[in-house]
């Protein structure tokens, strides 16, 4: 069970995760469009749900990108790759996915407790910094719209 929870294996499962959820979606989308005989967007149109899921769906390939950064910098909990898995489990939980938010918080555990010697350049961690902002405040705007319907 302890070599269950190595880093490099959480990061490959949370990686494959976040990349097979949206292909799965989108071919549930298209086959649901082709079952009703409907184009994709008019399935956007008349079912806002749908809508809101693909843009919660395409969050997770932005999540991805920022994990593409970042997986090779740091094996702590105490860097940017630690600061990013817990905003990573905070959005996962906003938008109710359970199974994200749990390999979240496996790969943040699998990482050690030391301190970080940050070898980021600065790009790199404003890139960081401005895709948890974009991630961010569209979850909160996706959670908004959805409870309000």
């Amino acid at each position: 069970m302890v070599t269950f929870f190595r880093t490099d294996k959480m990061k490959r499962l949370l990686f494959v995760y976040w990349l097979l959820v949206p292909l799965l979606f989108g071919v549930y989308l298209l086959s649901f469009a082709a079952v009703k005989t409907v184009s994709v967007s008019s399935i956007f149109l008349t079912i806002p749900a749908i809508t809101l899921t693909t843009i919660v769906v395409l969050l997770l390939l932005f999540q991805l990108y920022g994990l593409s950064i970042l997986g090779d910098s740091s094996g702590c909990r105490h860097s940017l790759l630690g600061v990013y898995l817990k905003f990573s489990m905070i959005q996962q939980l906003f938008t109710v996915n359970i199974p994200g938010f749990l390999l979240c918080l496996f790969f943040y555990r699998s990482l050690s407790d030391s301190k970080e010697n940050s070898t980021l350049s600065k790009q790199v961690r404003w890139l960081s910094y401005m895709l948890m902002v974009m991630v961010g405040l569209l979850t909160i705007l996706v959670t908004w719209i959805r409870l309000s319907l």
